[in-house]
């Protein structure tokens, strides 16, 4: 068995631990044992054993806050992670991991990043957005978009309404499952 300090777990194992972590309201301290405890194995399938560094201790951290921006998570105060339910919905979904793409279809998360890295000579979406976004979930067809063919408006119109066929698709597949 061979040890390592810069060895991390990948994103979509990472990302389940913490979000099963959630679900059963551990801390911080509780949470970062869960990982230590993750069986990994290197390119050669040779088991890992992870040691507590800070680079590991980064990405457990980096990891809860992507949860937590998609709204899979909240994080008290004490540090105690809870899970929402969205994120139970996401754990029954995708039960072998959750990584980037799966965040990235979240359009909660998807904003988020929007807003924060975008770059400076892009406007953020205008609220035609959520205009379409409520359109699409009330059911309101795609010819009922009130905007100008050739606008920006109705593109993010677009958007947003496509973004709710796409949220109520999953749902639905959640509920099935």
């Amino acid at each position: 068995m061979t040890t390592t300090t810069d060895y991390i777990p990948g994103d979509p194992a990472l990302m389940l631990t913490v979000l099963r972590s959630a679900s059963a309201g551990l801390g911080q301290q509780a949470l970062k044992e869960k990982v230590l405890s993750l069986f990994c194995c290197d390119e050669d399938g040779t088991q890992i054993v992870l040691q507590d560094t800070p680079a590991l201790c980064s990405r457990i951290e980096y990891a809860s806050s992507q949860l937590k921006m998609a709204g899979l998570i909240h994080i008290a105060q004490d540090g105690t992670l809870s899970i929402t339910p969205l994120g139970e919905a996401m754990l029954i979904t995708y039960p072998l991991g959750i990584d980037a793409g799966v965040l990235c279809s979240l359009p909660a998360f998807r904003h988020r990043l929007y807003r924060e890295h975008a770059p400076a000579s892009r406007a953020i979406p205008n609220a035609a957005v959520n205009y379409g976004f409520s359109a699409g979930l009330g059911a309101h067809r795609l010819t009922e978009n009130p905007y100008p063919a050739d606008s920006r408006e109705h593109e993010d119109w677009l958007m947003g309404w496509d973004e709710a066929l796409d949220q109520d698709k999953r749902e639905k597949e959640t509920l099935l499952g």
